[in-house]
């Protein structure tokens, strides 16, 4: 029944304490057993290389979105300073009210300035574009 043949296979102590611990975590009583399923198992490489390439593919993802958030962060921070250029200006009270108005009816801090300023709008769009 056993067909097989040995091969001989030689480790540093090192080496070989290492093997033996492996084997030890993996639950395997005879060392020979583990190497042979070890060096046999083609599948577990497949699997770590689908594994690292779902990861890369995660974090290009997670680089993508926060590209999107901190250029979001720009523009609300660029409209930001203009309110309080504006403020600072010693814009009438009608002007900060109507401003408040459009900025609690907005979705986006361009919109703010889209619909009331066009003009400001590019400014803005020109500005979060060459942070």
């Amino acid at each position: 029944m056993n067909d097989g043949k040995s091969i001989s296979v030689w480790y540093s102590e090192d080496e070989r304490g290492r093997l033996e611990q492996a084997a030890a975590l993996a639950g395997y009583r005879h060392l020979s057993k583990y190497i042979r399923d070890k060096s046999l198992d083609s599948s577990s490489h497949r699997k770590t290389a689908r594994d690292s390439v779902q990861t890369w593919a995660e974090q290009e993802e997670l680089g993508g979105r926060l590209a999107e958030i901190e250029r979001a962060q720009k523009a609300a921070q660029a409209l930001l300073a203009m309110l309080i250029f504006l403020v600072r200006k010693k814009a009438t009270m009608g002007d900060i009210n109507e401003l408040v108005l459009v900025c609690e009816n907005a979705g986006s801090p361009a919109e703010v300035l889209a619909g009331s300023l066009p003009e400001l709008a590019a400014m803005l769009d020109r500005f979060t574009k060459d942070w």
